[in-house]
């Protein structure tokens, strides 16, 4: 899931500014695979583990400390809308630990700094991102 130009975004009490992008990826962190006696190709695939990672690139305007230290667990809190009105506003959450915050500079475009938060389940079973709709002025 990407989300360009999110409206608003928490992390626990700090309010991200000029945030850029925000990327939710999930990733397989441990397969199993099956091959059977009839073929080369696997014939079971399973993903028992998975890994969800939020990505949030801010653009820095200012002198700033790290916006979050490795470990720091947090509800996070994300306000999208495709066009940047309240027509199909679209709210995302999850709980969620810090595991790095990088600054880089480039002549091009500035200094960014990327945030990656990975999301926590609440008993291991339901997805710990919830999407849903947002109602009009929420924030």
């Amino acid at each position: 899931m990407l989300a360009l130009n999110p409206t608003v975004v928490r992390f626990g009490d700090q309010v991200w500014e000029d945030v850029t992008a925000l990327a939710i990826d999930r990733a397989a962190e441990r397969a199993v695979e099956h091959w059977g006696d009839l073929g080369p190709h696997a014939v079971l695939v399973d993903v028992p583990e998975q890994r969800v990672t939020i990505r949030v690139v801010r653009r820095v305007t200012r002198d700033e400390p790290a916006d979050v230290r490795p470990g720091a667990a947090a509800d996070f809190v994300a306000y999208t809308a495709p066009a940047g009105s309240d027509a199909a506003r679209r709210k995302i959450s999850a709980a969620a630990v810090a595991v790095s915050c990088r600054t880089e500079l480039s002549e091009r475009s500035g200094a960014t700094r990327t945030i990656e938060l990975v999301a926590v389940s609440s008993d291991g079973a339901q997805d710990p991102v919830t999407v849903s709709d947002a109602p009009p002025g929420a924030a």
